[in-house]
């Protein structure tokens, strides 16, 4: 069974590395093969074959729902369910809407994620609504290292995203409990957390503990908890559900000692296992059904329906019968991070020897656990966040115990005692709530740094793929040989060296952060950033998923200069996150009231070399009154085998003052995002630039880079490429070679779930 459900998960699996799904005809063609396979006796053949149909026909079931980009922007109106607790963050709430049969007729997807901004009130799991939203097609930022969010939209079902741009009506009057039982009670749990424990971070924390909704935590509390490897513990996990079955389970059995009449019964013991079967899957609704807590329940159930067939199986068996109904129920199951911790733990612990009888015994098996969850996990860490916890065993040491015999089991008896005590429940999660924060601060402090992860350069899937397989067969099979294979591939993993420009060369990337601007230089021992991205409105940084990303799958913990160009907020707004995320040496540009002094202003005259590239300054000179957008850093690059120009918001003033400098670049960095305001005829002149670069975000109300603005550059000789269509854009400066053909992260990583 093992051997049919690797089979089967590495089928499903295949077919997220396409750039195209297979065509129906050609499907019908391999399910015809696999069905051949599995008459011939060969079923981790057809169990391969199973896994590419079906993960294949549910990718083109979810494709037929999207809302097409060339919609994009549209106005609709809707009318459907709320259908999952809303998530109150500040100045909006975002929500789910399950959209009515004669609402999807007109063409628009079943399940669509609203954002409600300056809301009047929270909608309500259940509820009717009418309303009018402008909708946006399945789309996201494309880096390298970054997240993946048409992925992640795709895997949770939505069709499009928007924003209301009218009022919300309730279309029926009755009560909406009856229509959502499970997400209201969801909804109705988290609001007392958040009225109890206040406008505190552990409010999320404990709504993540009682109702699996962890959307409320803050930013820096989830970063703390992924960097200290802790992030397991704000959810309800397997580990959560496991504990839980095994608490119903003593406790029907105490009862079953305690009702005499009941031991004459010899159907007990099987409504006894129906039970635990029951009130777990009740257990796992209420957390919100994610992939850990369902790979519990799943086992749950193969044990329990083994139980009252009187069959025996392994736990090995049962894991596997549990990852084949998984996937085959959801097989973009197989595309979450939590899928493969959740399953390679279990594994690992799976394949465990009984330590030796003593004293130190129970501590022994807690250390052997820790161990091997860590050597197996640590492939899926990197290809996951692109990051290894360095003090994550240390942390878990402490914490691991601390939330599974104090912090949990509080938190589910303020649930239990909340349809009875509400008054009591509100006392226990606010007295809960203090302590803890109390705890997070060093927590965030173990988390914070450089050196708080090991992020080594990306590694290619199939070593990550290889490496997981050997350090769960060196745990799971006695033998050194196994052991030293895979110590030499997680090395790999862990240690492969970062591959930098040559001497005299340079590397360009102007990273994909929608509107703003994040542009990273390397050079053969140097890191400079060119300004650091927007800060959203509701108050989080785009180089958290953007920049630190792209720069940790480089194996970079050492930023040598961060140039600021000026203090607009989609610019300068992800200064704070590069400071806490590495090691930063000086920062260059305009004082940012919000991080404090620059070390360096930017003025005219500035200049500096690394590694045979020269950098300087172009712009503001040091006696001119030059304010906001024309007061901003202008820098030139040139290495011996070209230049580049990186401009940020200048415009037709500025720009007429830049010309009396040496401005000509191979490649720029089209000012103001394409705008009318810039780029003006004398600049593309004197620039002269074979490549032009736009900063802009996809679908952006302002329609940039404008038409004109474009042709502008095309006219002029230059090729333009935009990050709102190709990703982020690397171009590498050779002295040799001069300039490579630049290079589109969306183009490169192409997969059929991105839009086109």
């Amino acid at each position: 069974m093992p051997t049919v459900a690797i089979a089967f998960i590495a089928g499903a699996a295949l077919v997220f590395g396409l750039a195209v799904l297979p065509s129906p005809p050609t499907l019908a063609i391999v399910a015809c093969a696999g069905a051949l396979a599995l008459f011939a006796g060969h079923r981790a053949a057809a169990g391969l074959v199973a896994g590419f149909v079906l993960a294949s026909a549910q990718g083109h079931l979810a494709l037929a729902d999207d809302w097409p980009c060339q919609r994009d922007r549209e106005q609709a109106e809707l009318l459907g369910m709320v259908n999952a607790p809303a998530e109150v963050r500040p100045g909006r709430v975002d929500f789910d809407l399950k959209t009515s049969q004669a609402t999807r007729a007109e063409g628009l997807p079943a399940l669509v994620h609203l954002s409600w901004y300056e809301p009047t009130t929270t909608p309500w799991p259940g509820e009717t609504l009418r309303l009018t939203a402008r909708l946006r097609c399945r789309s996201g930022l494309m880096n390298a290292g970054g997240f993946d969010r048409e992925l992640d939209l795709l895997r949770r079902g939505y069709g499009a995203t928007g924003y209301l741009t009218g009022p919300i009506e309730p279309a029926l009057p009755s009560s909406s409990v009856l229509r959502s039982p499970v997400s209201a009670a969801r909804a109705w749990i988290a609001a007392r957390i958040a009225d109890s424990a206040g406008q505190t971070r552990s409010a999320g924390v404990l709504q993540g503990l009682a109702v699996g909704l962890r959307g409320n935590i803050p930013p820096e509390l989830t970063d703390a908890f992924v960097a200290t490897g802790t992030a397991h513990l704000i959810a309800i996990s397997g580990m959560h559900v496991t504990a839980f079955a095994l608490t119903v389970l003593l406790l029907s059995r105490r009862l079953y000692g305690v009702v005499a009449v009941a031991r004459v019964s010899a159907g007990w013991p099987s409504w006894q296992a129906l039970l635990v079967l029951a009130v777990t899957s009740a257990y796992g609704l209420l957390a919100g059904a994610s992939l850990p807590t369902v790979r519990t329940v799943a086992m749950v159930g193969v044990a329990v329906s083994l139980r009252l067939a009187r069959r025996h199986a392994s736990a090995a068996d049962l894991l596997s019968v549990a990852a084949i109904g998984l996937v085959a129920a959801d097989p973009l199951a197989v595309t979450s991070a939590g899928f493969w911790l959740s399953f390679g733990a279990v594994a690992a612990l799976f394949g465990l020897t009984e330590p030796r009888q003593g004293f130190a015994a129970p501590l022994r098996s807690f250390a052997q656990a820790q161990a091997a969850v860590t050597v197996v996990l640590t492939p899926v860490l990197v290809g996951a966040f692109g990051a290894v916890p360095v003090f994550g065993p240390a942390v878990n040491a402490l914490a691991i115990p601390l939330f599974s015999f104090c912090i949990l089991p509080a938190t589910l008896a303020g649930t239990a005692l909340l349809p009875f005590a509400p008054d009591l429940a509100g006392r226990v999660w606010s007295s809960l709530g203090a302590a803890l924060d109390q705890c997070w601060p060093l927590l965030i402090r173990a988390g914070e740094g450089a050196w708080a992860t090991m992020s080594p350069p990306a590694a290619p899937y199939w070593l990550l793929a290889c490496s997981l397989v050997a350090a769960l067969a060196a745990v799971i099979i006695p033998g050194r040989g196994l052991k030293c294979v895979a110590a030499v591939l997680l090395g790999a993993v862990l240690f492969r060296p970062t591959a930098a420009p040559a001497r005299g060369a340079f590397e360009l990337t102007v990273l994909d952060v929608g509107h703003g601007l994040a542009t990273v230089v390397r050079t053969a021992s140097h890191v400079l950033v060119f300004d650091t991205g927007p800060r959203w409105r509701g108050g989080g940084a785009a180089a958290r998923v953007t920049v630190v990303p792209y720069l940790r799958s480089l194996g970079i913990r050492h930023i040598d200069t961060v140039v600021v160009s000026h203090d607009d907020s989609d610019h300068s707004g992800g200064l704070d996150v590069l400071r806490r995320s590495f090691v930063v040496s000086s920062v260059r540009g305009r004082p940012d009231p919000r991080e404090g002094e620059a070390d360096h202003r930017c003025v005219v005259g500035d200049s500096w070399h690394w590694d045979g590239v020269e950098f300087a300054v172009k712009h503001p000179p040091s006696d001119g009154d030059f304010q906001g957008n024309d007061g901003s850093c202008a820098l030139h690059v040139e290495g011996r085998g070209g230049a580049a120009l990186l401009l940020a918001d200048p415009e037709a003033r500025a720009e007429g003052a830049m010309l009396t400098q040496a401005l000509a670049a191979d490649i720029v960095l089209v000012p103001h995002h394409g705008s009318r305001s810039s780029s003006s005829a004398g600049l593309v002149a004197a620039v002269g630039a074979r490549l032009a670069l736009v900063s802009a975000g996809y679908g952006n109300r302002w329609s940039l880079p404008r038409a004109e603005i474009v042709q502008r550059w095309h006219d002029a000789g230059a090729v333009v490429l935009t990050t709102a269509e190709g990703g982020a854009i690397s171009v590498l400066v050779e002295p040799d070679a001069g300039i490579s053909p630049a290079r589109a992260w969306r183009l490169e990583r192409k997969r059929w779930w991105h839009r086109q």
